[in-house]
C-alpha cells in the first residue's frame, strides 16, 4: 500500500470521507471605528452570533480599526471580508476598490433609510456665520460623512469654507465628543449627525443648519475574499429579519447595536451618487488628513 492509499485509509478509519469533509470559514467583520473595542463588542457581538448561528460552518471575527483610513486600507488589502460603513467611507472605498459590494442599507427606529448631518452651536453662543469673525469648529473624523464633507457643504451656503484663513477646525473623533466640546465652549461650532445633536438639546445644543437627507449606513462585502454565493446568503439572511414589523424578529435583534437593530433594505449603489459628487468637489484629500 503506497502513501496515498494509507492517507485515504486513515481518513476513512476515523470517520471522514474526502468528498464530504466540512470546510470551516471565518469571516472578518469590521464595523465603524468606535471609541474602544469594549464599546464595539457591546454593539456588534449579538449580531455576529446571529450570523454564526444561521450560517453553516462559519465563524465571525471582529476586526477593530480606530479610523476609517485604516479600515479602508485593510479592506483593500483583503484583510476584511465585510464592513459596516457610512456613505462617504463607502464611496471612497468603492472608488478605490471596485470589488466592494453594497449588500444592505440599515434602517433607523422609524424605518427610514436616510439621515442628515447638522452644524450646531451652544444656545448661549452668539456666533455669526460671517467672514468678519474667526470661527473654531469641531469635526468628527476626516472620512466621517458628517465631518468635513457635510460641514463644508453647510458652510458653503453662507459663503464660508473650512479652508479659509479665519476658520480653524479640529478632528475630535466622534459625534458625542463634538457635541460635548460645543456645549463646553471648547469650539464655537460642530458638525455631527442630526439625530445625535438632538439628544443634547436639553443641554443647550442648537442646530443652525441641516443637510438634505443622505443615504444611510450599509454593510459592504469584499468580492475578492467572499464568494458571490456567500454574499447572497448573508444578504438574504439580514433582509429576512423585520424587527419593526415582527415581534419575534424584534426579540432576535433587541440586543444588537442601535445602528443595526431595526432591519435593512437592499442597498442601491446609485443612491450614493450625491455623496460622490460632494466628495469630488472637496478641496482637500480626506484620506491623508
Amino acid at each position: 500500500m503506497n502513501v496515498k492509499h494509507i492517507g485515504i485509509f486513515l481518513l476513512l478509519a476515523i470517520g471522514f470521507s474526502p468528498s464530504y469533509a466540512v470546510t470551516h470559514e471565518t469571516i472578518r467583520f469590521a464595523p465603524l471605528p468606535m471609541e474602544n473595542d469594549t464599546a464595539m463588542n457591546r454593539e456588534y457581538l449579538p449580531f455576529m452570533s446571529f450570523l454564526e448561528n444561521n450560517l453553516k460552518s462559519t465563524s465571525i471575527e471582529l476586526i477593530y480599526k480606530k479610523s476609517y483610513q485604516d479600515l479602508i486600507a485593510s479592506f483593500k488589502n483583503n484583510e476584511i471580508d465585510i464592513a459596516y460603513l457610512g456613505p462617504l467611507p463607502y464611496v471612497v472605498l468603492k472608488e478605490q476598490f471596485p470589488k466592494a459590494v453594497a449588500m444592505v442599507q440599515f434602517l433607523d427606529a422609524e424605518g427610514k433609510s436616510t439621515y442628515t448631518c447638522s452644524l450646531v452651536k451652544f444656545a448661549g453662543n452668539q456666533v455669526q456665520l460671517t467672514n468678519k469673525v474667526p470661527l473654531d469648529i469641531a469635526l468628527t473624523q476626516p472620512l466621517s460623512t458628517c465631518g468635513y464633507l457635510a460641514t463644508e457643504s453647510l458652510l458653503n451656503k453662507h459663503g464660508l469654507s473650512l479652508e479659509q484663513p479665519n476658520v480653524h477646525y479640529e478632528y475630535i473623533g466622534n459625534h458625542t465628543k463634538v457635541a460635548e466640546n460645543v456645549i463646553l465652549d471648547k469650539q464655537q461650532l460642530g458638525g455631527l449627525k442630526t439625530q445625535i445633536g438632538k439628544r443634547y438639546h436639553h443641554l443647550g445644543l442648537r442646530i443652525i443648519q441641516e443637510t438634505d437627507p443622505m443615504p444611510g449606513f450599509l454593510l459592504v462585502a469584499n468580492a475578492d475574499t467572499l464568494s458571490a454565493e456567500k454574499i447572497k446568503q448573508i444578504t438574504s439572511l439580514i433582509l429576512s429579519i423585520k424587527p419593526i414589523e415582527n415581534a419575534n424578529d424584534f426579540e432576535t435583534t433587541k440586543l444588537w447595536g442601535d445602528k443595526i437593530k431595526y432591519g435593512a433594505i437592499p442597498a442601491n449603489d446609485s443612491l450614493y451618487n450625491s455623496v460622490r459628487e460632494k466628495w469630488k468637489q472637496t478641496k482637500i484629500d480626506l484620506m491623508t488628513q
